[in-house]
């Protein structure tokens, strides 16, 4: 998917990505949310007999578009329980909309998620290389969590949307002339609220920087503990930590500062429309239980378009994450390593081949925004053979050997595998002739068998595991309490 930048274009990210993850689903959103608008304006016009049953029973009610209306004929039990029923209906809906869109939230996060992450895995080294690692975690983890809130505001707000508007008609029905003089009150103060949206996207924007910020000093204090404690250097990342802490607080604060201000001002200004919106009904006589249900209408209201205006706030402070997630994948998927589409011809590798394993015909390579790398390197790797590359630190031992695994690509010169050229879609052909034992040691989380067997596209059995093990570490593997299904620890232990 194609990332829209900004409050509204991530909007139509999550639209968009909501329906191409299941537009029945979505559909079925929708109509849950009208039914609950309908059920719920029902059960609100319902108030004006209850109420109207209790103080004057003989009284007729004018409503307009439905004229003048007697209850009095109906009990005041049966209007109650055909209140609560259209209440347990209404009950109902909402948690079938609930467990609806919670399933979406998840799948949404676990799609943009595993999308993102997918994309980096199949990127070019040099994509990689680029980005500051913690950054990748920060977007992939929090920030797909906050895309996932960011779903669940755009639900929640559809919804309070859908009650409110049920519920200034069924005001607007009882007494259009005060509700619609207490409506334009009320959307004034909806509209003072929807002002702080763009601030706040803003400040997501700034927590999304500020808590990468923090994440990439978390990183390099771990990495760098060694370093660390042999100059003791501890308060010096201390105070590191600290300011990154107090950089993602301040954000936060500033977000609540913002949105705690203008919710007093407007619960202010709400009050004191509820004072005038009284005085107007007693000049235009309008009947006290009529006064009753209107201010009882108008206080829900009121409190909705309150909930929505926050919802909107809070959407908008998460928004910017669905965009980092997305920029994230797309620019992933631009920098494919093997473009899509493109795939190896070439037949099984053969041992009586009288061409090189390897051939490196005058290979450069400089790293982007630096001059280390190789210039103009040449060598064979014959068949058959132990080759090992020699030289000192920083002379190219590692770039050369990522180049002849095909993780870089050479800037000029040319590399042959079996006298062949080396081209992105034989990339994933050569590798399964390759094996690669790196440096550092690295051991995934699971299983001992696990550690052995995942990078194979093939089963493999336990006889398999253990004549691999007999290479070295048989006996250490042997004395494992469940053997090959023992669990290891953090890198092994």
């Amino acid at each position: 998917m194609t990332p829209s930048s900004g409050l509204a274009g991530d909007i139509r990210t999550l639209l968009a990505e909501a329906w191409r993850l299941d537009p029945r689903r979505l559909v079925l959103q929708v109509i849950l949310l009208a039914i609950s608008g309908l059920v719920g304006g029902i059960g609100l016009l319902l108030l004006v007999p209850i109420v109207n049953s209790v103080a004057n029973p003989a009284s007729t009610i004018t409503v307009p578009l439905l004229g003048a209306m007697s209850f009095g004929s109906i009990p005041l039990s049966a209007l109650l329980v055909a209140f609560v029923l259209l209440t347990l209906a209404q009950a109902l809906v909402n948690r079938t909309s609930m467990i609806n869109s919670t399933r979406m939230q998840q799948e949404i996060v676990d799609r943009l998620r595993g999308e993102a992450f997918d994309a980096i895995l199949s990127a070019t080294w040099t994509f990689i290389l680029r980005r500051r690692r913690s950054d990748v975690i920060e977007i992939v983890t929090t920030g797909a969590a906050r895309s996932g809130l960011a779903f669940q505001q755009l639900l929640q707000g559809a919804v309070t949307l859908v009650l409110a508007l049920a519920t200034a008609v069924v005001a607007l029905l009882i007494s259009p002339v005060v509700v619609g003089i207490a409506l334009v009150g009320v959307l004034a103060v909806g509209a003072l609220r929807l002002m702080s949206i763009r601030p706040s996207y803003r400040l997501g924007v700034m927590f999304g920087d500020r808590n990468r910020t923090l994440q990439s000093v978390m990183a390099d204090s771990m990495d760098s503990l060694r370093l660390i404690r042999a100059h003791d250097a501890s308060p010096v990342w201390t105070q590191r930590l600290t300011n990154a802490f107090i950089d993602a607080r301040e954000v936060q604060i500033a977000t609540v500062r913002r949105s705690s201000t203008v919710t007093a001002i407007s619960s202010v200004a709400l009050a004191s429309a509820a004072a005038l919106l009284v005085l107007l009904s007693v000049q235009m006589n309008v009947p006290a239980t009529s006064i009753v249900v209107i201010l009882l209408l108008v206080a829900r209201l009121t409190t909705q378009v309150q909930l929505l205006a926050n919802t909107a706030n809070l959407l908008a402070n998460f928004l910017p994450s669905v965009g980092d997630l997305t920029s994230l994948a797309a620019e992933a998927r631009a920098a494919a390593e093997v473009p899509a589409g493109e795939g190896t011809t070439r037949s099984p590798m053969v041992s009586d081949s009288q061409e090189p394993l390897l051939d490196f015909r005058d290979v450069t390579f400089t790293y982007p925004e630096s001059d280390s790398g190789i210039t103009s390197v040449s060598f064979t790797v014959p068949r058959g053979q132990i080759t090992a590359l020699s030289g000192h630190s920083g002379a190219g031992k590692s770039t050369t050997a990522d180049l002849a695994l095909g993780l870089l690509t050479p800037r000029s010169g040319v590399l042959l595998i079996d006298g062949v050229p080396l081209v992105p879609g034989d990339l994933r052909w050569w590798r399964e002739h390759v094996a690669y034992v790196p440096q550092e040691t690295v051991l995934l989380p699971g299983t001992l068998r696990d550690n052995l067997v995942w990078s194979s596209s093939n089963p493999v059995t336990d006889d398999e595991c253990w004549t691999a093990l007999d290479r070295s570490a048989a006996r250490f593997a042997r004395s494992l309490p469940h053997g090959l299904d023992t669990v290891l620890g953090d890198r092994g232990s």
